[in-house]
């Protein structure tokens, strides 16, 4: 077999591959896609873990920070552990605790998603940009929307994956 068509072999072999993961990875129970190939992703944080660092003045101010994590995920019926976690950080930047959220999701086959953005105070949704992605999710573009309950306990982080650039 000569140089050429071994490579094409391995290059159609490793297409095959990545179009499996794909397709797998779309009909996986945490992901609905979209009539425009995007894909929703509910998931439910179980807020067991979290601390809050004071520092400076004391009560709220600048530079305060909230760490969480790991936290379970659950599906969006908020029934089933789906076996994924969330950690973050977010840190003060004014004195009414609004502050820059940097949060990453590890998924059970060792995948990650990475966000960042504002979180509002006041248990109100914040929106967050997806910064990265680790396999399944390398070279995902989108967006989350992390809206809390009532007592911070529960936050539904719906997350909406579009295909990235030049991939259909």
């Amino acid at each position: 077999m000569s140089r050429l068509s071994r490579l094409l072999t391995l290059v159609a072999l490793v297409t095959l591959v990545i179009a499996s993961g794909a397709r797998a990875a779309g009909n996986d129970e945490m992901s609905t896609p979209a009539a425009s190939g995007d894909v929703t992703l509910i998931l439910i944080e179980h807020a067991d873990h979290v601390t809050e660092i004071d520092l400076g003045e004391l009560g709220p101010s600048v530079g305060d920070m909230l760490v969480w994590g790991p936290n379970a995920l659950y599906n969006d019926a908020n029934a089933n552990d789906t076996g994924a976690t969330t950690q973050g950080t977010c840190i003060a930047f004014n004195t009414t605790s609004d502050c820059l959220a940097a949060e990453t999701i590890v998924f059970p086959d060792g995948s990650t998603l990475e966000f960042q953005g504002i979180e509002r105070a006041g248990g109100v949704p914040s929106a967050r940009t997806i910064v990265g992605g680790s396999g399944r999710y390398l070279g995902t573009i989108g967006t989350m929307t992390a809206s809390p309950s009532a007592d911070l306990t529960l936050w539904t982080k719906t997350i909406k994956i579009a295909p990235p650039p030049g991939r259909p």
